[in-house]
């Protein structure tokens, strides 16, 4: 039951539950579980999650052959939270649904598809919360993710997967502006933004395999907050759920095709903290895969290739 507390908890919280109005009706959610074919997921476990007198409660079942479940209650919840679980399928849970207390027949019906993604061919991969300080503001540095340092002088990394360049202006905590710009050593190298909404879907955030083509060789972030402007938090607003696939490493031949490239992913946006770091801190989380042209990121969290991670850098997500 405590899964749906972060699913509905927040939207319960900010309703107006004093509107809440008696009805004899009752609301019916008709679940339908599919894997990432289109094709019914058959006896998955389902979930729908609920408030009852502000406390949380969830109605449980399987799926039948059609990879349909259905529940329903009086109770007058406002919103609603979905899930489905299955052995060989990565677990999705859906945000809140917004039920209302008024009844209207349409909203108080609603049929949900939820997609279960297969678990395909977990991999090891070098992943990791990075957590890195930009050794020089102004100047741009090479990062190494392999190596999860910065190159020489001021690291012992071995490739530039990454190019950072930091501008930092500081006066105080309500004075300050900063900015970070990431770009690329080989031509070829680059980001593909996804958007995912966050905190639901599958476990398995992004697709397995990374796009072959689309890469974009430049990535720009802000942070700051002034007296006269307030807060303006560029690598947050606007960009919540915002993910990445990525390539470095890129080898191009005569005619621009890829010869070899290493492929990875990035969960969450860049976040940029200028409070605790006397330049620029970064923080970011990154699956890198190893094996030159192997597209694959889905991560088996049980072989992690990173070296010495420490327990707030460890990915626990696929």
């Amino acid at each position: 039951m405590e899964k749906w507390i972060l699913l509905i908890l927040t939207a319960v919280a900010v309703s107006p539950v004093c509107a809440q109005n008696p009805t004899d009706h009752e609301w019916k959610v008709t679940l339908k579980v599919v894997d990432d074919t289109g094709q019914p997921v058959v006896g998955a476990n389902a979930s729908v999650g609920y408030y009852s007198q502000s406390r949380p409660a969830s109605i449980d079942g399987l799926t039948d052959t059609n990879g349909i479940f259905m529940a329903a209650h009086s109770a007058k919840s406002g919103h609603l939270g979905f899930s489905a679980e299955k052995s060989g399928y990565y677990t999705t849970r859906e945000a809140s649904y917004d039920l209302g207390f008024a009844y209207d027949a349409t909203r108080w019906n609603p049929v949900q598809t939820i997609i279960l993604k297969k678990i395909g061919q977990p991999i090891p991969l070098h992943a990791r919360n990075a957590r890195i300080e930009i050794p020089k503001v102004g100047e741009a540095v090479g990062f190494d993710l392999v190596e999860y340092d910065w190159v020489a002088p001021y690291g012992k990394g071995k490739r530039s997967d990454l190019i950072c360049l930091a501008d930092r202006r500081w006066v105080s905590r309500n004075d300050f502006d900063c900015a970070l710009r990431v770009t690329f050593t080989d031509k070829g190298d680059g980001f593909i933004p996804v958007s995912v909404p966050p905190n639901q879907g599958s476990k398995l955030r992004l697709a397995a395999i990374a796009p072959s083509e689309g890469y974009v060789a430049e990535l720009s972030k802000s942070l700051g907050n002034t007296p006269v402007g307030g807060w303006k938090d560029d690598e947050r607003e606007g960009n919540k759920g915002q993910n990445y696939y990525f390539r470095v490493r890129t080898v191009l031949d005569d005619q621009g095709n890829v010869v070899s490239a290493l492929y990875g992913k990035i969960h969450d946006d860049f976040a940029l903290d200028p409070i605790n770091s006397k330049t620029l801190k970064i923080l970011f989380t990154y699956y890198l895969n190893p094996t030159p042209n192997d597209r694959n990121v889905e991560f088996d969290t049980k072989r992690n290739l990173a070296k010495n991670v420490k327990p707030l850098e460890e990915v626990k997500a696929p």
